[in-house]
C-alpha cells in the first residue's frame, strides 16, 4: 500500500510497549480538529497491532486481551482505537 494513502499511528504505553493502527493519510489531523468525523473514516480498520519486540521493529501481531486491558484499562477496540488516534503519533509506514 503506498504511504501517501496510509499512515501508522503509534501509541506508547506506560511500559514502553508500542501499539498502532493504520489510518488514512490526512484523516488523523482532520479528526483531531473535528470529532464529528466518523472514526471509521479515519482508520483503515479497527485492528490494533503491536510488535513481537514491543517497539517499532519486529513482526506486527495482535496484542492479547490482557495486554490491552493492562495498558488501556479496557479491551473495547473502539475505545482503544480512539485513544491511539487521540494520543498517538503519526509515523510513516
Amino acid at each position: 500500500m503506498p504511504s501517501d494513502q496510509a499512515t501508522k499511528v503509534v501509541y506508547k504505553g506506560a511500559d514502553n510497549v508500542e501499539f498502532f493502527v493504520i489510518a488514512n493519510a490526512g484523516m488523523v489531523a482532520k479528526w483531531k480538529s473535528d470529532k464529528t468525523v466518523p472514526l471509521i473514516d479515519v482508520v483503515q480498520s479497527f485492528d490494533i497491532h503491536t510488535t513481537t519486540t514491543g517497539g517499532n521493529t519486529g513482526e506486527a501481531i495482535h496484542p492479547s486481551k490482557g495486554l490491552l486491558e493492562s495498558t488501556f484499562q479496557t479491551s473495547n477496540k473502539d475505545d482503544i482505537v480512539k485513544k491511539i488516534i487521540s494520543d498517538g503519533e503519526e509515523k510513516g509506514l
